[in-house]
């Protein structure tokens, strides 16, 4: 409560100049009650247009871990973001992004976490993955990608994994997992991605065998956290969601707390 009165405090602050110079053009008005509608007419415009830009995205850390080169760490960042997105039948949506930046081996992913509105589809919502990576990243290619895996921190599964199936689509490094929409699945899977301030991807090259998978044998490991901007943006998007539930085709409403 206090951030955000004093976020509209320095807002209005900022706005005085454009006040003044309204007042020294158009000059005063002979009545107090026209000069504050306008006052507040050019308060609500530059409101609506400040918060219909894009999010800011705010960085967090992230770290790559080669397991078959000595368990190489290579360190990078990943940015949060809110964004809006497209159902099936085209309306608006909230979703999560992430943007992960590992340099040190030119990997770029781009995770987006959306809530599933299409009745069609057995799922309450979907996990994206799309990869970027050099020709030479790993032996083989991509192969099968293992995910979500959460944890309290860094290289911990005590968060386990999310309740759902996952899948690789015909686009190269294109990934896709479903999460379960049976009712205690969804809260189960809701309260994990809250509680938990790391996120991770397992990685196996295309020449493993597909489909097999276990934590200690990957190739590589890809943890992401959502830090104090993470989690705002997680927060703002289960706000939106509780909101909203009854548009979704699994209306079950969790509060992660």
């Amino acid at each position: 409560m206090f951030t955000r009165a004093l976020a509209t405090a320095n807002f209005t602050r900022f706005c005085e100049p454009i006040f003044t110079f309204v007042r020294d053009e158009v000059g005063p008005s002979p009545k107090p009650a026209s000069c504050m509608q306008l006052r507040s007419f050019i308060l609500s415009v530059l409101f609506m247009i400040a918060f219909g830009l894009p999010a800011i995205a705010q960085s967090e850390r992230a770290a790559l871990v080669d397991f078959n080169n000595g368990d190489k760490r290579s360190d990078g960042t990943v940015a949060w973001r809110t964004e809006q997105v497209k159902t099936s039948d085209g309306r608006d949506d909230l979703a999560i992004r992430a943007d992960v930046d590992i340099p040190g081996r030119n990997l770029k992913l781009t995770m987006t976490l959306r809530r599933n509105l299409d009745p069609s589809v057995p799922a309450s919502h979907l996990i994206e993955l799309t990869f970027t990576v050099p020709p030479d990243f790993i032996d083989g290619g991509m192969g099968d990608a293992f995910f979500m895996f959460l944890g309290p921190k860094e290289m911990s599964v005590a968060g386990g994994g999310l309740l759902g199936s996952s899948f690789k689509t015909r686009v190269d490094g294109q990934y896709v997992e479903a999460l379960s929409d049976k009712p205690d699945d969804i809260c189960r899977n809701l309260a994990a991605l809250n509680e938990n301030a790391w996120l991770a991807v397992y990685i196996n090259g295309a020449k493993r065998k597909p489909g097999v998978f276990r934590p200690a044998v990957s190739d590589q490991s890809l943890w992401f956290s959502k830090g104090e901007a993470g989690q705002r943006v997680f927060d703002a998007a289960f706000a939106a969601w509780e909101k909203t539930s009854e548009a979704g085709a699994r209306s079950t409403v969790c509060h992660p707390s």
